[in-house]
């Protein structure tokens, strides 16, 4: 190479470092403020689970980054999740998922403003067991005093929409008829009718019913889990022992999800902020103190329990239907 070659190479490089030195360096993900959407309002099991979590993911984010949740309510979730659907695929925006009241409108053929099947998965935080209650004054006892009444078949509290359709599932896949009650407004509202014998039965997630099973006023016929999952009580048969296991998939699943199309390195970092704050040691002493079990899962089994939940009610379509 000539000198006044060499010497325009330098030249050259060295102007090219320069411009390097005074250009501003590329933004970091994450470099401000996460939204965490939740599709209903404040107060209830989602609204109070995204909160943890994101304080929570808040250890493992800069010092600068807040978690943001913001509550958009509307359409049985359906308003709140497509806002996190049709979001920027950059990482600002995520929301907690409810499974499996996000699917049931697609199997039953709505067309929505998203498909849960193109959604980034990032873990889920709770899996709520159901039960078969009933009061402690009824004539309904085990599982065969449902399938042959002696007299009237048995009233079944619900609140309608996705309730009664897992309830007519439940009576479908046991084998009993029933007359669904669907004027309640909520599952509290169910148990109170249990208690008061205005139904003979209900459905009953874990956390909602510890406290009526605690102090006798219900009972639980039939825990929908598989054998020896987590809170599993003493004497009380599962899906498993009932042989009916897929009554499992009839369960309350909080999971969080972030827009299709996020870049791998965004991703990679997002997910890595959520597994960590839900194996973060104050979101544990959180959940043990306020009862709020925590059931964690990694991007693969979110999926997993999608696909699974998808499976399950499209076979029970025409239930969810009302048909």
């Amino acid at each position: 190479m000539t000198m006044p070659a060499a010497l325009a190479r330098i030249g050259a490089l060295a102007l090219l470092a320069g411009l390097a030195q005074i250009q501003p360096a590329r933004a970091q993900y994450p470099e401000r403020n996460i939204d965490l959407i939740v599709p209903y309002g404040p107060g209830g099991g989602f609204d109070i689970y995204a909160r943890a979590v994101g304080k929570a993911m808040e250890n493992h984010l800069p010092k600068t980054v807040r978690v943001v949740v913001r509550n958009i309510p509307g359409a049985g979730s359906v308003n709140g999740i497509a806002q996190m659907y049709r979001s920027a695929p950059d990482g600002y925006t995520m929301g907690i998922v409810d499974l499996p009241g996000a699917v049931a409108p697609q199997i039953m053929g709505e067309q929505l403003p998203y498909d849960l099947d193109k959604a980034t998965w990032l873990g889920t935080v709770n899996i709520g067991v159901y039960s078969l209650v009933v009061g402690k004054k009824t004539a309904f006892s085990n599982l065969d005093a449902f399938r042959k009444p002696a007299g009237r078949i048995p009233f079944f509290a619900t609140t309608g929409s996705n309730d009664l359709a897992m309830a007519r599932i439940t009576a479908s896949v046991l084998g009993f008829k029933a007359q669904f009650l669907t004027s309640y407004t909520g599952g509290p509202a169910t148990h109170l009718a249990i208690i008061r014998g205005e139904a003979d039965a209900g459905l009953g997630i874990d956390v909602a019913i510890a406290r009526h099973l605690k102090s006798g006023d219900l009972r639980q016929l039939l825990w929908f889990a598989k054998k020896g999952a987590r809170g599993t009580p003493a004497g009380v048969p599962t899906a498993d022992d009932v042989g009916h296991p897929e009554l499992a998939n009839l369960s309350l699943n909080r999971v969080f999800a972030a827009p299709p199309g996020l870049p791998e390195a965004v991703r990679a970092r997002l997910v890595d902020a959520v597994q960590k704050a839900l194996n973060d040691p104050e979101l544990s002493a959180w959940a043990a103190k306020a009862n709020f079990p925590l059931d964690k899962g990694t991007p693969d089994e979110t999926r997993r329990l999608y696909s699974e939940q998808r499976l399950f009610l499209t076979k029970y379509r025409a239930m969810l239907k009302g048909e």
